[in-house]
Protein backbone atom coordinates (compact mmCIF):
# COMPACT_ATOMS: atom_id res chain seq x y z
CA UNK A 1 0.00 0.00 0.00
CA UNK A 2 2.89 2.75 0.81
CA UNK A 3 4.14 2.02 -2.46
CA UNK A 4 0.63 3.04 -4.42
CA UNK A 5 1.06 6.33 -2.28
CA UNK A 6 4.14 6.42 -3.12
CA UNK A 7 4.04 6.47 -6.76
CA UNK A 8 0.45 8.18 -7.05
CA UNK A 9 2.09 11.02 -4.67
CA UNK A 10 5.16 11.10 -6.79
CA UNK A 11 3.22 11.73 -10.26
CA UNK A 12 1.29 14.26 -9.18
CA UNK A 13 3.87 16.23 -7.69
CA UNK A 14 6.03 15.94 -11.00
CA UNK A 15 2.76 16.95 -12.82
CA UNK A 16 2.71 20.16 -10.53
CA UNK A 17 6.63 20.55 -11.30
CA UNK A 18 5.94 20.00 -15.39
CA UNK A 19 2.67 22.58 -15.40
CA UNK A 20 5.11 25.06 -12.81
CA UNK A 21 7.67 24.66 -15.64
CA UNK A 22 4.91 25.44 -18.50
CA UNK A 23 3.27 28.24 -17.40
CA UNK A 24 6.63 30.26 -16.03
CA UNK A 25 8.35 29.44 -19.76
CA UNK A 26 5.18 30.20 -21.71
CA UNK A 27 6.03 26.72 -23.38
CA UNK A 28 2.10 25.07 -23.59
CA UNK A 29 2.28 21.71 -23.95
CA UNK A 30 -0.65 19.66 -23.93
CA UNK A 31 -2.28 17.48 -21.05
CA UNK A 32 -0.66 13.66 -22.43
CA UNK A 33 2.64 15.55 -22.88
CA UNK A 34 2.24 16.21 -19.42
CA UNK A 35 1.38 13.36 -17.50
CA UNK A 36 3.13 11.52 -19.82
CA UNK A 37 6.63 13.25 -18.51
CA UNK A 38 5.05 12.86 -15.05
CA UNK A 39 4.50 9.01 -15.81
CA UNK A 40 8.27 8.76 -16.48
CA UNK A 41 9.44 10.20 -13.36
CA UNK A 42 7.35 8.31 -10.95
CA UNK A 43 9.00 5.00 -12.26
CA UNK A 44 12.10 6.41 -12.29
CA UNK A 45 10.95 7.20 -8.40
CA UNK A 46 10.17 3.84 -8.01
CA UNK A 47 13.45 2.26 -8.39
CA UNK A 48 14.28 4.13 -5.51
CA UNK A 49 12.62 1.44 -3.22
CA UNK A 50 14.64 -1.15 -4.40
CA UNK A 51 18.32 -1.21 -3.38
CA UNK A 52 18.86 -3.60 -6.71
CA UNK A 53 18.58 -0.31 -8.89
CA UNK A 54 21.15 1.68 -7.58
CA UNK A 55 22.94 2.04 -10.74
CA UNK A 56 20.52 4.42 -11.99
CA UNK A 57 20.88 6.77 -9.18
CA UNK A 58 23.99 8.30 -10.57
CA UNK A 59 24.60 11.31 -11.71
CA UNK A 60 24.24 11.28 -15.19
CA UNK A 61 21.36 8.71 -14.86
CA UNK A 62 19.84 11.72 -13.42
CA UNK A 63 20.61 13.50 -16.24
CA UNK A 64 19.35 11.41 -18.45
CA UNK A 65 16.39 11.38 -17.16
CA UNK A 66 15.58 15.37 -17.11
CA UNK A 67 16.87 15.47 -20.63
CA UNK A 68 14.01 12.56 -21.27
CA UNK A 69 11.55 14.06 -19.00
CA UNK A 70 11.58 17.86 -20.75
CA UNK A 71 12.11 16.23 -24.54
CA UNK A 72 8.50 14.39 -23.66
CA UNK A 73 6.51 16.59 -22.06
CA UNK A 74 7.31 20.19 -23.65
CA UNK A 75 7.26 21.22 -27.31
CA UNK A 76 9.75 23.20 -28.76
CA UNK A 77 11.18 24.64 -32.03
CA UNK A 78 14.91 25.38 -32.06
CA UNK A 79 17.70 23.91 -29.66
CA UNK A 80 17.91 27.41 -27.67
CA UNK A 81 14.12 27.03 -26.71
CA UNK A 82 14.93 23.61 -25.23
CA UNK A 83 17.75 24.75 -23.53
CA UNK A 84 15.36 27.36 -22.13
CA UNK A 85 12.70 25.24 -21.26
CA UNK A 86 15.38 22.50 -19.16
CA UNK A 87 16.81 25.47 -17.11
CA UNK A 88 13.83 26.38 -16.01
CA UNK A 89 12.36 22.86 -15.77
CA UNK A 90 15.90 22.34 -13.31
CA UNK A 91 15.06 25.19 -11.21
CA UNK A 92 11.44 24.83 -10.35
CA UNK A 93 12.85 21.44 -9.36
CA UNK A 94 15.15 22.99 -6.82
CA UNK A 95 12.55 25.23 -5.29
CA UNK A 96 9.62 22.90 -5.29
CA UNK A 97 11.76 20.11 -3.09
CA UNK A 98 13.86 22.59 -1.38
CA UNK A 99 10.63 23.84 -0.13
CA UNK A 100 9.45 20.62 0.78
CA UNK A 101 12.57 19.75 2.95
CA UNK A 102 12.66 23.20 4.70
CA UNK A 103 8.98 22.46 5.64
CA UNK A 104 9.84 18.96 6.73
CA UNK A 105 12.80 20.01 9.12
CA UNK A 106 11.24 22.99 10.35
CA UNK A 107 7.35 21.73 11.17
CA UNK A 108 7.84 17.58 11.12
CA UNK A 109 5.37 17.04 8.99
CA UNK A 110 5.44 13.90 6.66
CA UNK A 111 6.75 13.85 3.28
CA UNK A 112 3.47 12.96 1.83
CA UNK A 113 1.48 15.66 4.20
CA UNK A 114 3.86 18.24 2.77
CA UNK A 115 2.93 16.75 -1.24
CA UNK A 116 -0.63 16.93 -0.38
CA UNK A 117 0.19 20.98 0.43
CA UNK A 118 1.70 21.27 -2.59
CA UNK A 119 -1.34 19.46 -4.35
CA UNK A 120 -3.85 21.65 -2.85
CA UNK A 121 -1.49 24.96 -3.38
CA UNK A 122 -1.42 24.22 -7.04
CA UNK A 123 -5.29 23.21 -7.21
CA UNK A 124 -6.02 26.83 -5.14
CA UNK A 125 -3.59 28.81 -7.41
CA UNK A 126 -5.64 27.22 -10.56
CA UNK A 127 -9.24 28.15 -9.08
CA UNK A 128 -7.24 32.20 -8.14
CA UNK A 129 -5.88 32.65 -11.67
CA UNK A 130 -9.35 31.70 -13.44
CA UNK A 131 -10.94 34.41 -10.91
CA UNK A 132 -8.36 36.63 -11.65
CA UNK A 133 -8.74 36.68 -15.52
CA UNK A 134 -11.52 36.72 -14.93
CA UNK A 135 -11.46 39.90 -13.17
CA UNK A 136 -8.59 41.39 -15.85
CA UNK A 137 -11.59 40.40 -18.31
CA UNK A 138 -13.79 42.76 -17.02
CA UNK A 139 -11.24 45.60 -16.53
CA UNK A 140 -10.27 45.28 -20.05
CA UNK A 141 -13.91 45.64 -21.31
CA UNK A 142 -14.70 48.59 -19.25
CA UNK A 143 -13.31 50.87 -22.74
CA UNK A 144 -14.38 49.21 -25.60
CA UNK A 145 -12.07 51.03 -27.69
CA UNK A 146 -8.43 51.14 -26.97
CA UNK A 147 -5.64 53.30 -29.28
CA UNK A 148 -3.26 50.68 -30.22
CA UNK A 149 0.40 51.10 -31.80
CA UNK A 150 1.57 48.45 -34.47
CA UNK A 151 4.88 47.95 -35.40
CA UNK A 152 6.00 46.03 -38.46
CA UNK A 153 9.77 45.93 -39.61
CA UNK A 154 10.22 49.39 -37.26
CA UNK A 155 7.73 50.72 -38.58
CA UNK A 156 4.95 52.04 -36.80
CA UNK A 157 1.19 53.04 -37.13
CA UNK A 158 -1.63 53.92 -35.28
CA UNK A 159 -4.89 52.16 -34.86
CA UNK A 160 -8.19 52.66 -32.97
CA UNK A 161 -8.85 48.76 -31.77
CA UNK A 162 -12.34 47.34 -30.68
CA UNK A 163 -12.40 45.17 -27.70
CA UNK A 164 -14.22 42.05 -28.95
CA UNK A 165 -14.28 38.28 -27.11
CA UNK A 166 -15.93 37.35 -30.28
CA UNK A 167 -12.79 37.56 -31.86
CA UNK A 168 -11.83 33.77 -31.74
CA UNK A 169 -9.13 33.78 -34.39
CA UNK A 170 -5.91 32.18 -33.47
CA UNK A 171 -2.61 31.48 -34.76
CA UNK A 172 -2.57 27.61 -35.31
CA UNK A 173 1.44 27.14 -34.39
CA UNK A 174 1.87 29.54 -31.35
CA UNK A 175 -2.17 29.32 -30.38
CA UNK A 176 -2.00 33.22 -29.39
CA UNK A 177 -5.09 34.92 -29.65
CA UNK A 178 -4.82 36.78 -33.65
CA UNK A 179 -5.37 40.82 -33.99
CA UNK A 180 -7.26 41.51 -36.53
CA UNK A 181 -6.80 44.63 -38.77
CA UNK A 182 -8.07 46.63 -41.75
CA UNK A 183 -6.01 45.92 -44.64
CA UNK A 184 -5.97 49.30 -45.71
CA UNK A 185 -4.42 50.59 -42.92
CA UNK A 186 -1.44 48.19 -42.94
CA UNK A 187 -1.17 48.61 -46.70
CA UNK A 188 0.49 51.93 -45.27
CA UNK A 189 3.54 49.85 -43.87
CA UNK A 190 3.92 46.51 -46.03
CA UNK A 191 4.91 46.30 -49.88
CA UNK A 192 2.67 47.03 -52.51
CA UNK A 193 2.45 43.42 -53.46
CA UNK A 194 -0.07 43.17 -50.53
CA UNK A 195 -2.65 45.27 -52.23
CA UNK A 196 -2.99 42.76 -55.31
CA UNK A 197 -4.04 39.95 -52.79
CA UNK A 198 -7.88 39.10 -52.68
CA UNK A 199 -8.47 38.98 -49.23
CA UNK A 200 -11.68 37.16 -49.47
CA UNK A 201 -9.99 34.21 -51.83
CA UNK A 202 -6.63 33.74 -50.38
CA UNK A 203 -4.93 30.72 -51.25
CA UNK A 204 -1.52 29.26 -51.16
CA UNK A 205 -0.45 30.48 -54.46
CA UNK A 206 -1.39 33.88 -54.28
CA UNK A 207 0.58 33.90 -51.00
CA UNK A 208 3.29 32.09 -52.79
CA UNK A 209 3.35 35.01 -55.56
CA UNK A 210 3.69 37.69 -52.51
CA UNK A 211 6.02 36.08 -50.87
CA UNK A 212 8.71 35.43 -54.04
CA UNK A 213 7.96 39.46 -54.61
CA UNK A 214 8.84 40.84 -51.17
CA UNK A 215 12.25 41.69 -48.81
CA UNK A 216 12.79 38.69 -46.64
CA UNK A 217 12.72 40.97 -43.89
CA UNK A 218 8.56 40.58 -44.34
CA UNK A 219 8.09 37.14 -46.51
CA UNK A 220 9.26 35.48 -43.24
CA UNK A 221 6.94 37.24 -41.15
CA UNK A 222 3.80 35.90 -43.03
CA UNK A 223 1.44 33.43 -41.54
CA UNK A 224 -1.50 31.48 -43.12
CA UNK A 225 -4.16 31.48 -40.40
CA UNK A 226 -7.49 28.83 -41.13
CA UNK A 227 -10.75 29.53 -40.83
CA UNK A 228 -13.47 27.22 -40.56
CA UNK A 229 -17.09 28.11 -40.58
CA UNK A 230 -20.50 26.22 -40.64
CA UNK A 231 -20.98 25.62 -44.19
CA UNK A 232 -17.09 26.72 -45.61
CA UNK A 233 -13.53 27.46 -44.88
CA UNK A 234 -11.09 30.04 -46.19
CA UNK A 235 -7.55 31.24 -45.10
CA UNK A 236 -6.45 34.35 -43.46
CA UNK A 237 -3.19 36.18 -44.56
CA UNK A 238 -1.46 36.63 -41.44
CA UNK A 239 1.48 39.35 -40.30
CA UNK A 240 3.86 38.67 -37.41
CA UNK A 241 4.38 42.02 -36.19
CA UNK A 242 7.96 43.08 -34.07
CA UNK A 243 4.86 44.02 -31.55
CA UNK A 244 2.10 45.61 -30.54
CA UNK A 245 1.67 48.41 -28.19
CA UNK A 246 -1.81 48.78 -26.14
CA UNK A 247 -2.30 50.87 -22.48
CA UNK A 248 1.67 51.91 -22.58
CA UNK A 249 2.80 48.03 -22.68
CA UNK A 250 4.33 46.60 -25.49
CA UNK A 251 3.44 42.43 -26.98
CA UNK A 252 6.24 41.25 -29.11
CA UNK A 253 5.06 38.85 -31.49
CA UNK A 254 1.81 39.33 -32.39
CA UNK A 255 -0.04 38.01 -35.56
CA UNK A 256 -2.13 40.21 -37.60
CA UNK A 257 -4.81 39.00 -39.46
CA UNK A 258 -5.88 41.28 -42.54
CA UNK A 259 -9.26 41.47 -43.39
CA UNK A 260 -11.71 44.19 -45.23
CA UNK A 261 -14.37 44.60 -42.93
CA UNK A 262 -15.89 47.92 -42.78
CA UNK A 263 -14.47 50.88 -40.68
CA UNK A 264 -17.07 52.00 -38.39
CA UNK A 265 -14.54 53.70 -35.87
CA UNK A 266 -12.58 51.68 -35.56
CA UNK A 267 -9.63 49.60 -37.63
CA UNK A 268 -8.42 46.39 -35.70
CA UNK A 269 -10.08 44.22 -33.69
CA UNK A 270 -8.59 43.18 -30.74
CA UNK A 271 -9.45 40.20 -28.26
CA UNK A 272 -9.23 41.10 -24.33
CA UNK A 273 -7.58 37.84 -23.80
CA UNK A 274 -4.41 38.77 -25.59
CA UNK A 275 -4.52 42.00 -22.86
CA UNK A 276 -4.28 39.17 -20.21
CA UNK A 277 -1.42 37.34 -21.17
CA UNK A 278 0.55 40.27 -19.88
Amino acid sequence: MYVEYYAIENLLVNYIIISCTSIISKNHSSMKKKWTGAAIGMMYSILYLFDSFNLFFSIPMKVLLILIVTKIAFSHDTMKEYIRVLIIFYFVNIFIAGSSFFIIYCTGLTHLTISFIILISYLSGIILKYIYNDIKELKYMTSMKKDMTVCIDEKEIELKALMDTGNLLKDPISKSEVVIISANKLYEILPEEFQNLDLKNINISSIDKVIDNIDKSISYRIRMIPVKQINDSNIVIGIKSDYIKVDGRKIPNVILGLSNFKEDGYNAILNPQLLMSI
